[in-house]
């Protein structure tokens, strides 16, 4: 019984390299792509800043979620024919997107809970449209919106259904457990954090490109540095979306 703590930092680790994995290597796919004079949109929009599943989804796997939207979700009526088709709609959707994933149990229910939790949202919200403006409580929401994700991180990663009911239940009543978890890698993720919120309302990163050559010079020999610092591992973790 590994218990709660353990199960907590392996949770939170899967969602920080499922994060990284999918929106480093699109990144670099989108790079290459504009070296050969093709553009395309960006695939991922800090999606662990969002305040709430319905941002989650506009900022995670855009060009899927997007998909989604367009192919399934309005074709199938969307929110155009009352209120209880637009939760069936909604849960269509995302069971459909769990499915496209993988036909087995672990992913209908990852696209059930997220299908559910849209749905409440929208219960919630009501006919008002979802915006991102912060309140001043926004810290909490996006607290508990990462926990709710992280939720769902478990049927993506576990191998079975009975599996990841064990480790839900680990986090939910499990014994202290172990930390996973060094004190440098929360280091990291306070700094990913930084520089998330800074291009989030600042925008570094079309400030930087528009900053002095020294600055900017600065900034690229840094990440190199970072790269090769934190890059390197003893072993090979493949990608997580390699298998889709």
């Amino acid at each position: 019984h590994p218990g709660a703590v353990t199960a907590w930092c392996g949770v939170f680790a899967f969602a920080m390299q499922i994060y990284f994995d999918f929106s480093g290597y699109t990144d670099m796919a989108i790079g290459m792509a504009t070296l050969l004079g093709f553009h395309f949109p960006i695939n991922f929009r800090r999606p662990y800043l969002a305040a709430s599943i319905t941002e989650f989804w506009r900022r995670w796997h855009i060009s899927l979620s997007t998909w989604l939207r367009d192919y399934l979700y309005i074709p199938l009526g969307g929110n155009r024919h009352g209120v209880a088709k637009t939760y069936r709609n909604l849960m269509l959707t995302m069971l459909l997107g769990g499915l496209w994933h993988g036909a087995s149990w672990n992913f209908v229910v990852w696209g059930g809970y997220h299908g559910a939790l849209l749905s409440i949202e929208r219960a919630l919200r009501g006919d008002k449209a979802a915006d991102e403006r912060r309140q001043w409580f926004y810290p909490l929401q996006a607290v508990g919106t990462l926990v709710l994700v992280m939720v769902s991180w478990v049927f993506f990663r576990a191998a079975d259904l009975p599996s990841s009911l064990y480790v839900l239940g680990q986090m939910v009543h499990g014994g202290p457990g172990k930390n996973l978890l060094e004190p440098w890698h929360w280091g990291l993720v306070g700094i990913a954090l930084v520089l998330a919120l800074i291009e989030e309302h600042l925008h570094g990163v079309e400030r930087l490109l528009k900053a002095p050559v020294w600055v900017y010079a600065t900034a690229l020999a840094l990440i190199l540095f970072c790269a090769e610092i934190f890059g390197v591992i003893d072993r090979a973790i493949p990608f997580v979306y390699f298998q889709f």
